[in-house]
Parts: structure tokens; sequence; C-alpha cells
């Protein structure tokens, strides 16, 4: 295990301090590469780097909270360009962290096909293989929708795509791919992976079926496909469907909803040092607080009033007032399936899959079952729920966003006030994909995002 680790710390070394790309330094041939399953299973298990510290910037972009100014003045200056959309905005870190993740899978899927299996079976090498696909799809996934432009069913390639990484070479050259060849690598390994992984994983941080059932229903939610985003729900729904219901938690405690509740299908967490979302730190958008009911269980589950009057959110999953849960949960599940069937005109069904979910958040002889609502009015109650539900999860209001702004239907202008200062975001804008890494532009030579 300490050979792994320091493999690791290595690894880390070399992605921070390289001189030519993100990757490109000459690592310390007297360290030993892993040449067993259960040492590659080892670095996957290294939560610090695989499951934790996924991308923020996202969730620092997003329209569901504000912050006080004299907060924001004390956080970095990628932080505030951040939250004020600036054009410069370009959060390295989650860059960085984001190709170290990349890195540590093709470490494993380099060396898992000659592993030696010691007392495992080839099942768990097939599992190994599996987990280091998704966590691969799944980082590309969260990085495109950062630092490549929104994707849209049918729309002409752009050659803004991400730096695509096959294995763990670090002396090839960092060249950008298109947008298409991004989502088909992303959908290539996530659906490699679901062919491999178990049907459940037995530990929460470890993918399974599910989660990369999951993963790929939400991506295919953004690209607009939405028939093989349902077809996606339906597996993942064969396999999790126990939701947790609101009125069984205890709505006076400061974190209510447990880290491992029956809604989670794989635990993870964004990027936290950020901080911007901490409990002692963020104001949830009052708009967004009067969209809920009085007697939606959620109102007292999801929010504290504090002593200015606005309210703290504490409703997340993920184990810190300061991180933001970044998994997979299956309350997402059910808002992409009712979704994805209202879009495509079955609206009974949308609307039974739209109660099974609402039900949990009601005491059982207040709720009333929806039932009259059509076209638009219908698909407009399915995103409000989803603004409504998936606040403060790992950047899904940001793909959200990024997906209505190129919708004309659905188009919103953000705005936000900074002091006497009001920054605004209109839709469509070229803002809505940040800036590569500086540094990242400037040793390995690719194109940067227009603005």
């Amino acid at each position: 295990m300490r050979r792994i680790i320091g493999f690791i710390l290595v690894s880390v070394t070399v992605f921070f301090y390289s001189c030519s790309d993100f990757l490109d330094a000459k690592s310390d041939s007297s360290l030993a590469l892993p040449n067993k399953v259960r040492d590659l299973q080892a670095l996957l298990d290294f939560d610090d780097r695989m499951t934790m510290y996924f991308p923020a910037a996202g969730d620092i972009a997003a329209d569901y909270y504000f912050l006080d100014s004299d907060v924001l003045a004390t956080r970095s200056v990628e932080i505030r360009n951040t939250y004020v959309w600036d054009a410069n905005a370009q959060n390295p870190e989650d860059w960085y962290y984001g190709y170290l993740k990349i890195f540590t899978a093709n470490v494993v899927l380099d060396n898992i096909d000659n592993a030696e299996l010691n007392n495992m079976t080839d099942t768990q090498r097939d599992d190994v293989k599996g987990q280091a696909l998704f966590f691969r799809g799944w980082t590309y996934f969260q990085l495109s929708q950062l630092y490549t432009p929104p994707y849209t069913l049918g729309m002409p390639d752009s050659e803004y795509g991400l730096p695509l990484k096959f294995n763990a070479d670090i002396n090839e050259p960092t060249i950008r791919s298109s947008v298409h060849e991004t989502y088909n690598q992303i959908i290539d390994d996530l659906a490699k992976s679901a062919l491999l992984l178990p049907t459940h994983s037995g530990i929460a941080t470890r993918p399974s079926k599910g989660a990369a059932y999951a993963a790929l229903a939400r991506l295919y939610l953004i690209m607009g496909d939405y028939k093989k985003s349902l077809s996606y729900t339906d597996s993942c729904l064969q396999i999790h469907h126990q939701l947790t219901h609101y009125g069984h938690l205890d709505s006076l405690a400061n974190a209510p909803l447990a880290v491992l509740n029956d809604d989670v299908i794989l635990h993870a967490v964004s990027l936290a040092t950020s901080g911007v979302h901490a409990q002692t730190r963020a104001f949830v958008l009052p708009s967004l607080f009067e969209k809920f009911e009085d007697d939606d269980l959620r109102k007292k589950v999801f929010f504290r009033r504090d002593q200015s009057g606005f309210y703290r959110f504490k409703g997340s999953p993920s184990g810190s007032t300061a991180a933001i849960f970044a998994g997979l949960a299956l309350d997402e599940v059910y808002l992409i399936r009712a979704e994805c069937q209202a879009r495509i005109g079955e609206e009974e069904s949308a609307i039974a899959t739209l109660n099974t979910l609402l039900e949990n958040f009601w005491e059982a002889d207040v709720y009333e079952p929806l039932s009259q609502l059509r076209g638009d009015e219908l698909l407009i109650r399915i995103l409000d729920e989803r603004e409504k539900q998936l606040m403060f999860r790992g950047g899904i209001r940001w793909t959200d966003l990024r997906r209505y702004s190129v919708e004309g239907d659905f188009r919103k202008n953000l705005a936000r006030q900074v002091g006497e200062e009001i920054y605004t975001l209109p839709a469509g804008d070229p803002r809505y994909t940040f800036l590569l890494p500086f540094n990242v532009v400037q040793m390995s030579g690719i194109k940067q995002n227009p603005r």
C-alpha cells in the first residue's frame, strides 16, 4: 500500500509541476507500477482523488444562491471571476483535479489486463476495469460541461472539444478533440463500464451498473436524445427504486439527509476548497425558496432561516456543510425520466413518474397527485422541480442552464448584484464555456475557447 500511495503522490507532483503540458514530465523510474488487481483497486479506492474534488465552477456560477459582498471579497480571484461570469474565468483547479482522475484511471486501464490475480477472480478484474472506464468517462463529462460548448442533437461539429487521454503516457502531446469526439468518448467509456460493473458495488464510492446507467441517462438528457436517456432511466430503476421519504427525516437537524441515504447511487463530492457553498456563506435565492409550497416537507428539510432573514441550504447528502454532493442519486433519475417522457409526448407517464417522486416530499394525507398538467405547462413544472430538488448538486444546475441557453423556449438571462454592480450572463453567451487554464494553453499550444 505504501508503494501505491507513493505512486499517487508522484503522480500529483507530475501533474502540478509539468513543463510542457499538464502531464508532461519524467516520473521516477525506480518507482514500481502496480501489477496486481488489488493494487489497481487501491488506486481507484483512493477517495481523496477519485470521489472527491469534482468540479465546482458550475455551482459557483449557478443561479440558485448568492453571497454577501464581504464574503465574496474573501474568496480567490478565480472564484470571484466565476461568480460574476467574468470573461477570463478559467478555474484551473477543476481542470487539474479532473485530469488527475483521468490519469489515475488510465494507469489502471494500462495495467489491468495483465495484472496478477493472486486470490482475486476474473470477475473482480472486470469490475476494476469497469470502475476505471466509468471514472474516466464521468470525469470527461464533468469537464465537458465547463470547457466545451453546449451540445445539441444534430449540431455541427466544433473543434473545441477536450484533450482526450487514452493511456498514462505522460510524453504524449496535448491535442484538443472535437466536441463530437469528446461526447463519443464519454458514451463509449460509460457504456463499456456498464457491461463490466456489478449490479451493486457494495461500497457507495465504487461505481456500479446503476451508476453507469444514471450517468448515461444524464448525458443523453443534456444531449437532447430523450429516447436513449429514458431507456437508461429504465435500466437504472430496475436496480434502484427506493426513494427517501422526507417525512421520516429529522427536519430540525443541521444535515437531515444522511450521507448514504436510500437515494444515493454513487457518493462523490465537489471541490470543497472554494468554501462558497458552506452553510455559513451561501444564501438561497429568495425567488427559489418561494417556489416551495408551505406543506412541502423540503421547505423544512432543505432550509434554515438565518438571522438576516434569508435562508441557508442544509439539504445536502454530501456529509459536509462546505462540500456539494456531486454523485448520482435516484431523485435525479426520476426527474430525468419525467422530463424525457414529457418531451417525447408520453404525458400520462410523465405525470405518474413525477407523482412517484413528489409524494415523498409531502405527508401522505396532504399530497394531492398532479393530474391536469399537459404540454408546456407539464414540462415547465418538471423543470421547476429539477431546479428545486437539484440545487446544490455538483454541476447539475449549470448543465441545465447551458442547455436551456440554446433552447428557444427556456432560455434564461442571468443577473446578480455585488455591491452596486450588476453582472449579467445572457442566454447563449460564450461565457457559458469557461476558458482553458492559461498555462495549459501556453505550454501545450492548444487553441483557447473563443470569447
